[in-house]
């Protein structure tokens, strides 16, 4: 999500570039493996049909060479200030645009910024046609990082909840960075600042390396100490979901025993 980013391709000091991340950056770990989900799921039948995509708080736009491999339209939906998108965020999180419209909503770590996650999935689930997908990724442990400002952290059981309140049907729930790596990262971060300017690339490619490493040999199972966890949940197709604030009951709703996307 961005407030403040003027031409294409300009990236934020601390969102990185998370289309094609560094090996040096700081948060490369966690950029590289979230994309690996993202066309782990592009290229899997998460939405058999249908051809409209919503990047919901779309900031630079860089998933979008990725969804247009599966989807035919894309459309960037991103707050004031933003001249890269091309439908404007009302400030309390609300969409000018028709009911039911798309296909697929896209929102990766734009939950914990906005003011009010009622309003933001309400919003999502609106403009989302029936048996339409949302795919939404947001932090369980991370850092501060005000973009412009940061609200939210999620547990698992927290995160399901208000997905299942703003009327979804759970689909999957994944984790990116167990809780070694989540430690990592943070004492990544945490010792930095010690350090000369000119070794913290090096610094960053060798503990960035090793999260990756520890990710790989904790094989997919999903953590409750997660950094990123990762959401597939489905808009009904048939009857009418309980409004934004009341849970809805459905099967999908119970806690999470695993990764199921």
């Amino acid at each position: 999500m961005s407030v403040d980013q003027g031409v294409r391709g300009h990236v934020a000091p601390d969102r990185g570039d998370r289309s094609q991340p560094s090996r040096l950056q700081r948060n490369y770990a966690v950029l590289h493996l979230l994309l690996e989900k993202l066309r782990q799921l592009v290229g899997s039948d998460f939405q058999s049909s249908g051809e409209t995509v919503l990047d919901f708080g779309s900031g630079s736009r860089p998933y979008e060479s990725l969804l247009r491999t599966k989807f035919r339209r894309y459309l960037a939906a991103d707050f004031p200030g933003n001249d890269e998108a091309d439908v404007t965020i009302c400030p309390e999180g609300r969409l000018s645009l028709p009911d039911q419209e798309f296909d697929c909503v896209l929102s990766t770590q734009v939950l914990e910024h906005v003011e009010d996650p009622r309003v933001y999935l309400g919003e999502a689930y609106r403009v989302l046609k029936p048996g339409g997908t949302l795919v939404l990724s947001t932090h369980g442990i991370w850092r501060y990082h005000p973009d412009p400002l940061d609200h939210w952290r999620w547990t698992a059981d927290g995160l399901r909840l208000e997905i299942c309140r703003a009327g979804f049907e759970m689909e999957g729930l994944e984790s990116v960075l167990g809780l070694a790596g989540c430690a990592l990262q943070l004492w990544q971060d945490a010792t930095t600042g010690a350090l000369p300017r000119v070794v913290r690339p090096l610094y960053y490619l060798v503990i960035q390396a090793l999260i990756v490493a520890l990710e790989r040999l904790r094989a997919g199972r999903f953590s409750p100490d997660a950094c990123l966890y990762v959401v597939v949940a489905r808009r009904p197709r048939t009857g009418v979901a309980s409004p934004p604030g009341r849970a809805t009951g459905s099967q999908g709703c119970s806690a999470p025993g695993g990764e199921g996307a």
